[in-house]
Order: C-alpha cells, then structure tokens, then sequence
C-alpha cells in the first residue's frame, strides 16, 4: 500500500511538472511567428496571438495591454514559486524516510497555486470582455476554443484544449 501512495504521488508531481512546463513554453518569446497581416500595435506576442482576427481598435489596445502585462507578471510569479515547490517536493521524495506532513504542507501550496493561476486568467477573461464588444468577446471565446494551445496566448490555461496525437 505504501509503495501505492508513492507511485501515486509521484505520478502527481510527474503530472503537474509536464502542466507547468507546457505552459510556460506557451510564453517563451520567438516560440511562433507573428501573422504578417497583424498589426503592428502592439511588440508583446502575446497581445498580437490573443488579439488578431477580433479587430481591437487602438483605444481598446491601450486599455488591454496594461492588464495582460499585469496577468503576464503575475501568472510568471506564479509559475516560479510553483516549480521551486515542486523542487522542494521532488527532494523531499527522495529522501531516505519522507517526511509526509511536510510533503502535504507542498502539496497544498502548489494547489493554492494553481487556484491562484486559475484566478489570474480569469481576472484577464473579465477585463477583457468590460473591455471588448460583445461581438469581438465572442470571437476572442472562440478563438480560445478554436486554438486549443497551440498558440500564445490561448491554450489550456484560458480553457483550450490541447490536442491528442
């Protein structure tokens, strides 16, 4: 039963690695090219991926860009203290006796942290639909869906889903 629990846990943390790291790699600069007939109103990819295609007007772009640097600053905080916990837990794991109360004690806070993601883009979600017509909401809704995570700024993080080989 023991060596259940660790397995299990294991496979846990093995899981939660591969959902940071896929992620993150959503938001590593140069990662896919800007769309040539996107325009140039913005240099953060993020705001190009998230944005083209809905027909953000310049006023709106300057009343978006502030709260996804915010979410962008916030949500990268967010990922480091996660994968440091994560760290932290792997070493614990590998010690001779573990130390299950403190391993629980991590486990809680990379679930808070998780929470804490989940808050981050919703946040972004509202902002952006106070920010955007309805009609230009809905299209960015559907692009998340559309997209799945195969480009910044949409993906499983903002709901999408990825897709399966």
């Amino acid at each position: 039963m023991h060596y259940l629990k660790r397995s299990l846990l294991a496979l846990s943390v093995g899981l939660n690695i591969a959902f940071v790291l896929f992620w993150g790699m959503q938001y590593l600069q140069g990662q896919y090219p800007a769309s040539p007939e996107m325009p140039r109103r913005s240099e953060d990819q993020l705001l190009r991926a998230r944005y083209e295609g809905i027909q953000v007007t310049p006023e709106q772009w300057k009343a978006l860009e502030p709260y996804v640097q915010v979410f962008k600053t916030n949500t990268d905080r967010i990922r480091r203290e996660t994968m440091q916990l994560r760290k932290q837990l792997l070493e614990l794991l590998t010690e001779s006796v573990a130390d299950e109360k403190a391993i629980r004690t991590i486990q809680q806070k990379i679930l808070a942290n998780q929470g804490g993601m989940k808050d981050e883009v919703l946040c972004l979600l509202l902002h952006e639909k106070r920010v955007l017509r309805p009609n230009q909401f809905s299209g960015l809704i559907q692009a998340i869906r559309d997209y799945g995570g195969h480009r910044p700024g949409f993906g499983i993080m903002t709901g999408g889903k990825p897709e399966r080989d």
